[in-house]
């Protein structure tokens, strides 16, 4: 009897990565088939939102899909590039538009409770836009500044008006005024109100940017790795079967809400606000 020739590590590491690269794919199809029934319906200041950031993220999936699109068709071609880094990125990038729209779309909230937040990104968007703008105001007049700081006061008075009316503490709505939260309770917060697992979720996100920042986990142990471009490792056809099955997870649970969220006329419960 001849006995079979036993696969290769590197072999298994691919088929791994091949099968995690097909089940990412299928759900990135759920969750356009999700977008694509929405286009030309009317829909609430809310759901068109949470429709963006969903959109936003299955860009992201599409073009993790696509940067290793020419690999999965043709995997003993060597001089295939497999750029696990910016896969990496984009599945950070992924995951945080997974949970924004998550957050924009928590079925739970009150009328109130909803302008609440919304009033809160209104004003880290003013925040956020004064504070890389400034540096061009050296180069000429930039017509951002002529209204900002109306619009900034109008935002913080209606922060203080919705907290007071949600009975937050004076202190608190002190700390939203000031325009640096983007979740009312945090990344954290956020997470557990999407009921994700919370170690699991930080897990990601702190691992995910390492590569996102080039910090030292994304390319100290090249040499550990065998990282070779073009081709692929053992190494980054683990991490990427790794990213791809985790970037599946997220993406089928934002999915599964926005497939009722984004009903026209019933998914937001609080009606149209814009």
């Amino acid at each position: 009897m001849v006995k079979k020739k036993k696969p290769s590590e590197k072999a298994v590491a691919i088929k791994g990565l091949r099968d995690a690269y097909e089940k990412f794919n299928a759900a990135t199809g759920r969750a356009i088939l999700v977008s694509d029934r929405n286009v030309g319906q009317f829909h609430t200041g809310r759901q068109r939102r949470a429709l963006m950031v969903f959109f936003k993220m299955t860009a992201h999936n599409l073009s993790m899909l696509e940067l290793c699109a020419e690999f999965i068709e043709n995997p003993d071609d060597e001089t295939v590039l497999v750029d696990h880094f910016s896969i990496a990125t984009l599945a950070r990038a992924s995951i945080d538009a997974a949970l924004m729209t998550m957050y924009i779309s928590e079925p739970s909230l009150t009328r109130t409770q909803w302008d609440f937040r919304r009033q809160l990104l209104f004003l880290h968007d003013a925040n956020n836009r004064s504070r890389f703008l400034k540096p061009l105001k050296k180069y000429g007049d930039i017509p951002f500044f002529e209204t900002s700081d109306t619009i900034r006061d109008g935002i913080k008075e209606k922060i203080r008006t919705l907290g007071a009316t949600l009975l937050l503490s004076e202190i608190a709505i002190t700390d939203y005024q000031n325009g640096f939260s983007i979740f009312i309770d945090g990344v954290r917060g956020a997470a557990r109100e999407a009921k994700w697992d919370i170690d699991m979720f930080e897990f990601h996100q702190s691992y995910l940017s390492a590569y996102v920042h080039t910090h030292p986990v994304s390319f100290m142990r090249a040499d550990e790795h065998d990282l070779t471009f073009p081709g692929i490792s053992n190494f980054q056809a683990d991490f990427l079967h790794f990213v791809y099955t985790s970037a599946t997870e997220y993406t089928d649970s934002v999915t599964a809400r926005m497939d009722v969220f984004s009903e026209p006329g019933k998914g937001d419960p609080n009606g149209h606000l814009e």
